[in-house]
């Protein structure tokens, strides 16, 4: 694709290409029935398509226009698969001051709620509860806490009016939505937390906070169309197929790395759709993420001469959309001399390069993701493309890529601290 490019010529270097193009077939007969037989799988794809949205984006717009109107402040209140999605997108592209976009029920820090209840102080407030399953504690606790704020300030119609929860038909959230008067937006039930970046889910906050998603969702259509035209072979089975075989012959962490400090959100959301997807049955390529330049000063030196057992993939970006020129200051002896009238662009271009060229020669296989630039479309773009390899990967290790049981465990013991049943 044009603006949107997967280049693993350094990474095939440590791999047989022939297992690799074995590794590919595979891969595409996965694909193929992912996008194929959407109702298998448990009905958990969902995702696949984005016409599921349109009965409700006219009523998801309107009332995201209202709350940019009137709000000083957007809480979404939501964990995980609840908030990854719209905040990385959020972090990167909003461009309005108006409304605040805050985070909660994302901790269970005393402190952390404490600030951002000072923060909203004379504020005016909207909140967003995002939640599939409401039995989860952090959103659980932070919109009791905010919901008793709210009622200190404002009638109960008014109330109804700033209080927007999202979560399963039949779910008690529904049922506390329709007993308030609060606007109930669907979690769709055939969606995971994590595969929900253009659901009602991702979709609604992204809109409170003005950004285009009708350009979002033509990103994800975009990539969409790439994969269906070529189900058998296109750049996220080639992913999925390359980051299994290297998982085969020992690579068992993969790092997503960027130039580009808008992505650190992003890569917090691959983070747990991978970690979440994959990590099950002992099996797994663990995700990590790092931001360059910065984690180069900390990181570095362990991707560089660290253990042999990890690949990297760079999202790089071909127009940063900005441009700062370094001055020439021959008053000032500083040892810079040799950036005059530099562009940053081109410094961190050439830092960019050079780090894939170091850690390629010190035995990492590094995989470059293409992009034109970060805007919308490009983030439908990546949602698509990293789900759908996702899903991909999961099944070639043999894994289901749509459930994680793995999360209940923690959840049994800390019910049972603070005296809660929990089967």
């Amino acid at each position: 694709m044009e603006d949107f490019n997967l280049n693993l010529d350094n990474a095939l270097k440590f791999l047989d290409y022939k297992e690799f193009e074995q590794k590919i077939l595979r891969a595409g007969e996965i694909c193929s029935d992912i996008i194929n037989n959407p109702e298998s799988d448990k009905g958990m794809k969902g995702w696949i398509s984005t016409e599921s949205n349109l009965p409700v984006m006219d009523q998801l717009k309107s009332k995201a226009e209202e709350i940019r109107e009137n709000a000083d402040v957007f809480i979404l209140v939501g964990v995980g698969g609840s908030n990854q999605a719209a905040r990385a997108v959020i972090k990167a592209l909003q461009k309005d001051i108006k409304p605040k976009v805050l985070y909660a029920g994302n901790t269970l820090s005393a402190h952390y709620l404490s600030k951002l209840l000072d923060e909203i102080q004379d504020q005016s407030v909207y909140i967003n509860v995002i939640a599939k399953n409401f039995e989860t504690l952090e959103p659980g606790s932070h919109f009791r806490v905010l919901r008793k704020v709210l009622e200190s300030r404002y009638s109960k119609e008014e109330m109804a009016r700033r209080i927007i929860l999202t979560g399963t038909h039949g779910s008690r959230l529904e049922e506390i939505a329709k007993e308030n008067g609060y606007l109930f937006l669907p979690f769709p039930k055939d969606i995971g937390g994590r595969y929900s970046a253009f659901s009602p889910v991702g979709i609604f906050p992204v809109m409170v906070a003005g950004i285009d998603t009708d350009s979002l969702i033509r990103g994800v259509n975009l990539l969409k169309k790439h994969i269906y035209n070529n189900p058998e072979n296109n750049i996220a089975v080639q992913y999925a197929a390359y980051r299994n075989l290297a998982y085969e012959k020992g690579f068992d962490i993969e790092v997503l790395a960027s130039f580009e400090p808008r992505l650190e959100y992003f890569i917090k959301w691959w983070i747990q759709l991978f970690g979440e997807s994959e990590g099950k049955d002992k099996k797994g390529i663990f995700p990590s993420g790092v931001i360059y330049s910065e984690d180069l000063h900390s990181m570095g030196q362990y991707l560089q001469d660290g253990r042999r057992n990890l690949i990297e993939t760079f999202i790089k970006i071909k127009d940063p959309q900005a441009s700062v020129i370094i001055p020439p200051d021959r008053d000032f002896i500083d040892g810079f001399d040799y950036l005059d009238r530099m562009d940053f662009v081109r410094i961190n271009q050439a830092a960019e390069k050079a780090t894939i060229e170091a850690h390629t020669n010190g035995g990492v296989p590094c995989a470059v993701l293409e992009l034109q630039r970060i805007d919308e479309k490009s983030f439908g773009m990546l949602f698509y493309f990293f789900m759908i390899a996702c899903a991909i990967s999961g099944k070639l290790m043999g894994v289901n890529p749509f459930d994680q049981e793995g999360v209940e465990e923690y959840k049994r013991s800390m019910f049972k601290a603070l005296g809660r049943d929990y089967a």
